[in-house]
């Protein structure tokens, strides 16, 4: 005879595991956003684009790099996915039919981490519309990256857009860095409040550099 617990444990695992997953991939995508970050300062350098399209040739040529650029698009696919899952999952979980409004005592970015993530994705498109689906020859566009960053970002509107995007990604980063911590038991009263900080300033910092390449190039710097 079957333990009919066993059936009641199974979604709990299931549920941890995803978690992992997206805590394990929320991590790497941020360190990739700060590599990514700092590259992109390369067109601020005042010699015509030469680093930066330097840079950009040796990732769209280098095997290796392609290979990763698979596997941080999976990632991020995976990372998307596997949040979906997780809310929807937790919405169905929700017991309904209460008279007042039940109070929760999740955090209010935990909330807001699954409509952020949602304005992200949208932005996402928009921006690999602008950049990465060029390379791939999917999008029409004969500029080099150089030359479609300084195209694009002294448009006024697409230059707002990017800078309200960058909020939102502070927004998620800002409240991620804390989960992964919390995810894997590490956030406390101890270290809590000292893991809020850092992720606060890493987020800061990320989104700093990516504002300072728009702002620059919109303003001819």
């Amino acid at each position: 005879m079957v333990d009919n617990n066993s059936y009641m444990n199974l979604p709990k695992i299931h549920s941890i595991t995803k978690k992992i997953l997206v805590a394990l991939l929320g991590a790497f995508l941020s360190i990739f956003l700060l590599l990514h970050a700092s590259a992109n300062l390369c067109i601020l350098r005042q010699d015509g684009g030469a680093w930066y399209n330097a840079f950009c040739d040796f990732m769209g040529t280098n095997y290796i790099v392609k290979i990763f650029e698979l596997v941080l698009l999976g990632a991020l696919l995976l990372h998307i996915a596997l949040s979906l899952w997780l809310a929807i999952t937790n919405r169905l979980a929700r017991p309904k039919g209460y008279h007042k409004p039940q109070r929760s005592k999740t955090h209010t970015g935990s909330k807001l981490q699954i409509w952020t993530g949602i304005l992200l994705l949208a932005g996402l498109i928009a921006h690999f519309t602008d950049f990465y689906f060029v390379k791939l020859g999917l999008v029409d566009g004969n500029l080099n990256f150089y030359e479609q960053a300084h195209e694009k970002f002294q448009i006024p509107h697409i230059a707002i857009c990017y800078l309200v995007f960058f909020v939102v990604v502070w927004f998620h980063m800002r409240h991620g860095f804390a989960a992964i911590f919390q995810t894997f038991g590490l956030y406390n009263y101890k270290y809590g409040k000292a893991i809020e900080i850092i992720g606060v300033i890493y987020a800061t910092v990320v989104c700093l550099m990516f504002t300072a390449v728009v702002v620059g190039v919109y303003f001819g710097l």
